[in-house]
């Protein structure tokens, strides 16, 4: 990527914003990478004056604002927050001349639900910020939706900004350990049918081992942490990219958890893993039906599912699995056939989750060729939330909204038990 000048919006005022998720039992766990990684790359590129609000982190208050340009990156369940959001801070912002953008996972899926007169980003945002700065600090017109091309080396950006936010103030643990997260990677190869990540488009691109090792001393070294999340869709597309990372984590004695796909993992992978400090890995098994998965094009097999989790048992890793409850074609059957793989394959840890449809999904946008009923509802398209309130937007020929959020609940009943899990 080409280098920019420095200082060069010295003056120009940048606020981000993370809009919370008050439909989770707990809102400060995870730090908003995405919002961090743009702030650095902004920081980088000259604009010195940035900052992340993180309303997670105060109560929902925005407090005074005094923004030349103010974005907000929401997902599908965050969205009207964001939306309520943008509007009351126009109503306080000093700048009365602002910008103001929205970006993150829903927008790109449906760019056309921003406000007219503010912009839409749509995929990834550093590029695309950098050009809303430039043309407010130049005077110039700005555009209505902004797509710029995917950065292919994604080694070309710093590394998450954490002074932006108070870092430690996030309460996620590892075997007792306060940790954080990590991105080593961006987007995902496969067309999983249910995954807002197909509005991105296949754009899978990974960072380096070697930039990864730098980002983890980093954190070890000025924050002070031993332990991590590394938060990508799957950290093991690449295997022989994952041997060369167990190989520089090896070294340093930590604790790591990573989400995994069963078919990404072999023997040799797991355990190179495992003595490189990864205690847990999370799985999305989604279904124990094969005609469900096939549906949901995961392009995986319940007897691959069973394997992977064997081997991890085998090693000594934890497995935490991960279920939706009411994709397309969902009935009786199936739900016993996942209560069936359930029993055998015998989880670490269970997430039983309600299928929700997002925007940009290949379900969403392709609705008529489903087994499936759904409505747009926002502020309940939450698919993980606090236990005892969720709903459901989704019903099938054979299942109603209410049927499956009542299988969601009793499935968590028998297979969340502490005794069970010896947790």
């Amino acid at each position: 990527m080409m280098k920019v000048e420095l200082n060069r919006g010295k003056m120009l005022k940048i606020l981000l914003i993370n809009p919370g998720s008050k439909f989770l039992i707990e809102e400060k766990v995870f730090p908003p990478l995405g919002l961090l990684s743009i702030g650095a790359y902004l920081r980088e590129c000259g604009y010195e004056d940035v900052k992340v609000l993180d309303l997670c982190d105060c109560g929902g208050e925005l407090g005074e604002i005094d923004a030349d340009i103010v974005g907000v990156g929401s997902n599908t369940p965050q969205f009207p927050d964001a939306f309520q959001i943008i509007k009351d801070i126009k109503k306080i912002n000093k700048k009365k001349d602002a910008v103001y953008v929205f970006g993150g996972p829903h927008i790109s899926g449906r760019p056309s639900d921003v406000p007219d007169g503010d912009i839409a980003v749509v995929g990834e945002g550093e590029l695309a910020l950098l050009d809303i700065c430039d043309r407010k600090r130049d005077g110039l017109p700005q555009e209505k939706v902004i797509r710029k091309e995917y950065v292919k080396s994604i080694d070309s950006f710093p590394y998450p900004d954490r002074d932006l936010i108070d870092i430690k103030g996030y309460r996620y643990f590892i075997d007792g350990h306060l940790a954080t997260t990590i991105m080593t990677s961006r987007g995902c190869p496969y067309s999983c049918g249910f995954c807002a990540n197909n509005a991105w488009g296949k754009t899978l691109r990974m960072r380096t081992p070697e930039k990864i090792l730098g980002e983890v001393k980093l954190l070890i070294n000025k924050y002070g942490y031993d332990s991590f999340m590394f938060f990508d869709d799957t950290m093991t597309v690449n295997k022989k990219r994952m041997l060369r990372i167990c190989e520089l984590l090896k070294p340093l004695c930590i604790k790591y958890r990573c989400f995994i796909r069963s078919d990404t993992v072999n023997r040799e992978v797991l355990q190179a893993m495992k003595d490189s400090g990864c205690v847990e890995v999370g799985v999305g098994i989604e279904s124990g039906s094969q005609r469900i998965l096939d549906i949901s094009t995961k392009s995986e097999t319940v007897e691959t599912q069973r394997k992977s989790v064997k081997m991890c048992h085998d090693l000594g890793l934890r497995v935490k699995g991960f279920i939706i409850i009411g994709l397309p074609g969902e009935n009786r059957e199936s739900i016993q056939e996942t209560k069936e793989l359930l029993d055998d394959i015998n989880l670490d840890d269970v997430d039983f989750t309600v299928y929700t449809p997002y925007p940009g999904s290949i379900i969403y946008e392709n609705r008529d060729q489903y087994d499936i009923s759904f409505k747009d509802d926002y502020r309940k398209s939450w698919y993980k939330g606090r236990p005892g309130e969720y709903n459901s937007l989704v019903s099938t020929s054979a299942l109603t909204a209410g049927d499956i959020v009542e299988i969601r609940d009793e499935m968590e009943t028998i297979y969340k038990k502490k005794d069970k899990w010896g947790r």
